[in-house]
């Protein structure tokens, strides 16, 4: 029986940072560039046109704009709180939006909040972020929200399952 990482399952840090593979196929559908990513790091992991770290507060900031967001928001309690954001911005701004959550279907947040994505693609097997020791405990799902949908079931498609 594999043993659980506890530095996964501790809540002392909530900044994983996405892995290459994953930025990878970001990137591929966002034609190159990734234009937003509204909660990162100083050092912009994701090599995002425009960035936003916790001083500048992506929560309260406005997405408007051309381009992709990329979220791989904070998964302690302020996950709710992104998820509301990445729906409201998904649905009523110009800019499509790919998140990085916990694929945790049975939450009051992903039920308000996920579902309401264009698409979702329930990535196949564990994400082992970025700085992690071990793969991720949980299952992960990239919620989408924009118009091109087909696009993004070529390119997510052959890593998960897309419903």
């Amino acid at each position: 029986m594999q043993q659980m990482n506890p530095a996964l399952l501790s809540s002392d840090r909530m900044d994983w940072q996405t892995p290459e593979n994953v930025l990878a196929l970001v990137r591929e559908f966002a034609g190159g560039q990734i234009a937003l990513d509204p909660c990162t790091t100083v050092d912009n992991p994701t090599g995002a046109l425009r960035w936003l770290t916790p001083v500048e507060d992506g929560l309260s900031a406005l997405w408007h704009g051309q381009g992709l967001a990329f979220v791989n928001p904070p998964y302690g309690r302020e996950l709710r709180s992104w998820a509301r954001k990445m729906q409201g911005e998904g649905r009523f701004s110009s800019r499509a939006i790919i998140g990085l959550v916990p694929a945790r279907t049975d939450t009051v947040w992903w039920q308000a909040h996920i579902t309401s994505a264009s698409a979702i693609c329930f990535w196949r097997g564990r994400i082992r972020f970025r700085g992690a020791p071990a793969s991720a405990p949980f299952p992960s799902a990239l919620p989408y929200w924009g118009p091109n949908v087909r696009r993004f079931r070529e390119v997510f498609g052959p890593y998960g399952w897309i419903p």
